[in-house]
């Protein structure tokens, strides 16, 4: 991969698994370090990146298809949170400094 297509550096041992049904699951929070997440998840759903921990719901989570992985900024020491939408899976979610 070009370096130009690449977004910071992963953290090392700063990625996480978390397995989410028609009930949320929630990660713990993220390396203080990291300013940036990558998070991709096994089926559709709706995620929720927090300081917090909010659960996702439906109404008002941030829908995230499928196998397509997404960047995005956080706060320090932020949550990640998802809910099915229609088939329990796991998000993964890697730190980035």
């Amino acid at each position: 991969m070009k370096p130009e297509y690449t977004i910071g550096s992963p953290i090392v041992g700063g990625g996480v698994t978390v397995a989410y049904t028609g009930t949320a699951g929630t990660t713990a929070a993220i390396s203080a370090g990291a300013v940036a997440l990558r998070v991709v998840s096994t089926t559709d759903c709706f995620i929720e990146i927090s300081v917090a921990g909010t659960a996702a719901v439906a109404t008002t989570g941030l829908y995230l298809p499928a196998f397509s992985p997404e960047y995005f900024s956080c706060p320090p020491s932020a949550k990640v949170s998802a809910i099915q939408v229609a088939t329990a899976g796991s998000i993964y979610v890697s730190a980035i400094a």
